[in-house]
């Protein structure tokens, strides 16, 4: 060989060589972290932002004996408002990933037909609509365990309850909880809405972590935090933070919509939705805020918070996991590309945080959407909305991250959707539906306890029952839904728009588990009240349809509970109606519709405006309150 060729050639090799030890290195890393190869992570450090923020501590006897005088300017009825989801524009598949279907995604099984979820250990109401001239739609259900109370927070209440009785200790309006850091125009707490809470299991005591959204649009977007004493009937101190400064400037006019709320042993972790005025989706944010600052007495009124904006790989409604254990690493889970789940994750957790982009899990393919069907309903063709598929919640424990959501089933109808994910190798150790060959199954929230079994929470209807609220579990032995079991029945149809033209519902709602034995599970869920008639301004009655929400709590050890009551077959108050099936529907029995047809024809016959709302769906007669 000669020495110009061999000269050549080992020119030729160095970037050979660099490029395989490059890949090496890359390959070393990735096996060393437990991220997959095919999806290197990209990194963003968060802006640390300290200042002095709108701050106040007070008990709830304090909220309560002040609430006259500062908690008027939301009374009235209220619809929350509600950004239907946005995709990332020109999201596709990444090059040199693999197509999803049913080879790269664990099987998807549905509901066992038996045995039955676990009977009730005990049951009994939560909070309920608030009167005529105070309503608020949707209630947003929200509640968490302690070792001695159940705290509930809603869009219209915060509340204390007795966890072994069920008796309500105490009861504010949502507004009046806030009020404390001003209810004035552009104040933090002029607009509440958007309620979530958290049981910290990591802090040594019985303390609770809310947080709520306040104001409306930009510039008076707010996120507000709440964190109880030892005792959640006692003093809470509370925190305001401008939603719509990126790093503590005003850069773009944008407001935060739909938060998420996880919580690990370092930090609280929030996430929103941020929105212009027009409601055109803009990108997503991520509040990380170490927790000791929270926890000091006296608590502080400035705040340390590193900020994430629009962090690389992120996508709307990423929930943060309500964090088990200590990881050293805190999990968001979010729809990603088309028929795949995204797992971000932050590290870094005791200093300065650090984002990871995405790893791409696929699952089982599914419609992304930001309008699914609307479930039937018993007494009325008023649909229930069930909005779209955004991740509604996350939890991570025994090194898998769990998450759930609602997605239109190959029937058509509405079904829940539930995954288990290896965040450190991105690989989907199982998933499954909660389906019925009836019911629609809509607004679902996940708890896992020490033992691994899975508890799920979510409203159910169809056409010839009201909205009501069940459970299932999943053991870990079988990895599937036992069959569903009923906490509390509907009571009547569920009609309420406030002139919008969407009958909202949801739009979550909370299942965790209990920490004193870290077993057993508690959910909050919503239903269909009876109505409530009375009298307008002109002296005419008016029937007024009303939500409610129920609290329950099971074993996995408890026998199973009795199946759900047979359907009713005709409607109280406002009367049911004959139903029409179209193609592509799944038809009552024979029996049913003939009976429903001969007892309710003359209720029908009243007023036989009938219409299709969408196709392949069984449709009744129009009821006029939707």
């Amino acid at each position: 060989m000669t020495p110009r060729r061999d000269l050549l050639e080992r020119r030729m090799a160095r970037p050979l060589i660099r490029w395989i030890v490059s890949a090496a290195a890359i390959l070393l890393a990735a096996a060393g972290s437990g991220v997959s190869a095919e999806s290197v992570p990209t990194t963003s450090t968060g802006a640390r932002v300290t200042k002095s923020v709108p701050f106040a501590r007070d008990s709830i006897d304090q909220i309560r004996a002040l609430a006259p005088s500062r908690s008027q300017a939301v009374r009235g009825e209220r619809s929350i408002p509600f950004h239907r989801m946005q995709r990332r524009s020109g999201t596709t598949v990444e090059a040199g990933l693999p197509s999803p279907g049913s080879a790269l995604a664990a099987p998807s099984l549905p509901s066992s037909p038996a045995p039955s979820a676990p009977a009730l250990d005990s049951s009994f109401a939560g909070h309920g609509n608030p009167p005529h001239g105070e309503d608020v739609i949707p209630p947003d259900t929200m509640g968490a365990a302690g070792p001695n109370h159940l705290v509930s927070i809603l869009n219209s209440d915060f509340g204390v309850f007795d966890k072994a009785t069920g008796q309500e200790l105490q009861k504010s309006s949502l507004q009046s909880f806030w009020a404390s850091l001003g209810t004035a125009p552009g104040e933090p707490a002029n607009f509440p809405f958007d309620p979530k809470i958290l049981f910290d299991q990591h802090s040594g005591s019985e303390r609770f972590i809310a947080v709520t959204l306040g104001g409306k649009s930009a510039p008076d977007s707010w996120i507000m935090i709440a964190v109880s004493s030892s005792d959640p009937t006692g003093a809470w101190s509370k925190w305001a933070i401008e939603a719509d400064l990126d790093n503590n400037v005003q850069q773009f006019n944008n407001h935060a919509d739909f938060p998420g709320l996880g919580v690990d042993a370092f930090n609280v972790y929030v996430t929103a939705n941020m929105f212009t005025a027009a409601g055109a989706g803009q990108y997503s944010k991520v509040w990380v805020i170490p927790k000791a600052q929270l926890l000091t007495v006296p608590p502080p009124a400035t705040l340390t918070v590193f900020e994430f904006r629009d962090p690389p790989g992120s996508d709307f409604t990423m929930q943060p996991a309500h964090t088990f254990g200590t990881p050293g690493t805190e999990y968001f889970l979010f729809e990603g590309l088309p028929n795949r789940l995204g797992v971000a994750w932050i590290d870094n957790l005791a200093g300065t945080p650090v984002w990871h982009s995405p790893l791409q899990v696929p699952v089982t393919p599914y419609t992304s959407t930001n309008s699914l069907p609307e479930a039937p309903q018993l007494g009325t063709d008023c649909t229930v909305d069930t909005a779209d598929t955004r991740m509604l919640h996350a939890v991570y424990r025994n090194g898998s991250v769990w998450g759930t959501h609602h997605v239109a089933g190959t029937s058509g109808k509405v079904e829940v959707a539930w995954y288990r994910i290896n965040p450190g190798t991105g690989a989907l150790v199982s998933q499954g539906r909660v389906s019925d060959p009836n019911r629609w199954y809509y607004y679902p929230s996940i708890a896992v306890n020490k033992d691994n079994v899975v508890a799920i929470g979510f409203s159910g209807s169809w056409a010839n029952e009201f909205v009501g609220g069940y459970y299932t579990i999943i053991p870990p032995s079988t990895g599937t839904a036992e069959a569903v079991a009923l906490l509390k029945a509907g009571e009547a149809f569920y009609a309420k728009s406030f002139s919008s033209g969407e009958n909202r519902w949801g739009d979550f709602s909370a299942t965790v588990v209990d920490p004193t034995d870290d077993t057993s599970f508690w959910t909050l869920q919503e239903y269909a009240m009876t109505h409530v008639t009375f009298t307008d301004i002109n002296n005419n009655p008016v029937d007024r349809s009303r939500w409610g929400t129920w609290w329950g709590k099971f074993s996995p050890g408890n026998p199973p509970a009795p199946p759900p009551s047979p359907p009713p077959s005709e409607g109280d108050d406002g009367g049911g109606c004959l139903t029409i099936s179209r193609p592509g529907s799944e038809p009552p029995s024979a029996a049913s519709l003939f009976s429903v047809g001969i007892l309710l024809l003359p209720a029908c016959a009243l007023g036989l405006r009938r219409f299709f709302r969408r196709q392949g769906r069984t449709v009744p007669i129009r009821h006029p309150l939707c």
